[in-house]
């Protein structure tokens, strides 16, 4: 048993006795025990205005009864017990009050540590995506990269194998050596290695077998244009 129990148990069996051994007033033992559980209780922290008022009761009811006014006593210890059970509501409400407030806080803190582990989720997450974005990026810049390395590479192999002279062969023709892959791949511009060559060409349409043909790599966007409008004024079967 507590300590404030054993108290509380002795002060009542205390009255009890005193009550039968000399007579006293009918709600003396009733008030009494009501003093004394607001005494152990937390109800004088709480409310020590309305605790003090009650002892004044009672110890009015005391003087009384120590007077012999029985029925003045009385009056008071009865009034002292409606404080009491006023009191006590006022305290069980304050119990509930205080018990609601730290619930509600208790929630309040639920929540808030919920919220902080959200946005330490959305924060992760965004990181993550910010990690694979990058990733991404670079991976796609790589690979734009590797695309120019290899048409950069090709660019350079295909001009490797553009050749800077041609020989011709017998039945061969401007057009037809134009059209080759590693001269032009474009039979247009036949009129580029005939200009080239004219120091040794003086009829585009006769060209004799061991021949050896310049084919210009230096010709600008002009040259090109200029010699497929000349390709497509003058047929070769113009010449004898």
């Amino acid at each position: 048993m507590k300590p404030i129990s054993r108290l509380f148990l002795s002060g009542a069996l205390l009255l009890i006795v005193a009550a039968c051994v000399s007579p006293t007033a009918r709600f003396k033992v009733e008030s009494d025990l009501a003093a004394e559980k607001v005494r152990v209780s937390g109800m004088e922290t709480l409310f020590p205005l309305e605790a003090m008022d009650l002892y004044s009761t009672v110890h009015h009811g005391n003087f009384a009864l120590e007077k012999g006014d029985i029925a003045a006593a009385d009056e008071y210890y009865n009034f002292a017990l409606g404080k009491a059970d006023i009191l006590d509501k006022l305290y069980l409400k304050e119990l509930k009050r205080r018990e609601e407030a730290a619930s509600f806080e208790r929630e309040m803190k639920r929540q808030a540590e919920a919220d902080l582990e959200r946005q330490k989720l959305k924060e992760r997450a965004k990181a993550e995506e910010s990690v694979r974005e990058a990733a991404r990026v670079k991976r796609l810049e790589a690979e734009r990269a590797e695309s120019r390395r290899k048409t950069e590479k090709v660019r350079q192999e295909k001009e490797a194998q553009l050749v800077p002279s041609h020989t011709v062969k017998r039945g061969e023709t401007f057009p037809q050596i134009a059209a080759q892959p590693e001269v032009y791949g474009d039979a247009s511009l036949w009129p580029l290695i005939y200009k080239a060559n004219r120091d040794q060409i003086s009829n585009p349409g006769v060209l004799w077998p061991g021949q050896v043909l310049r084919i210009p790599r230096n010709s600008d966007k002009n040259d090109i244009n200029e010699a497929r409008r000349f390709a497509s004024e003058r047929s070769l079967r113009a010449y004898p």
